[in-house]
């Protein structure tokens, strides 16, 4: 990747993250993921399995994200 293309790519993580819309909807999901939780039986342990993985996925999708973005900065600052 040439480094047009990665300064690029960390705009493009950036804007992502510091989008509003977005930024909206990773609350609402968030909320929504721990509300489907908590109103969950605890003898419904699937259920839950599902809700816990659904939460893990999201989390790499905002890490790998971010993981752009950082690894951008630290490209410039070497």
């Amino acid at each position: 990747m040439t480094p047009e293309q990665e300064k690029q790519r960390v705009e493009l993580a950036k804007n992502i993250l510091e989008n509003p819309v977005f930024q909206d909807s990773i609350q609402k999901i968030k909320t929504e993921l721990y509300g489907e939780f908590q109103s969950s039986p605890a003898r419904d342990s699937e259920g839950r399995e599902k809700i816990y993985l659904m939460n893990k996925m999201f989390d790499l999708l905002l890490v790998n994200i971010r993981s752009v973005m950082e690894t951008g900065k630290l490209n410039k600052k070497q």
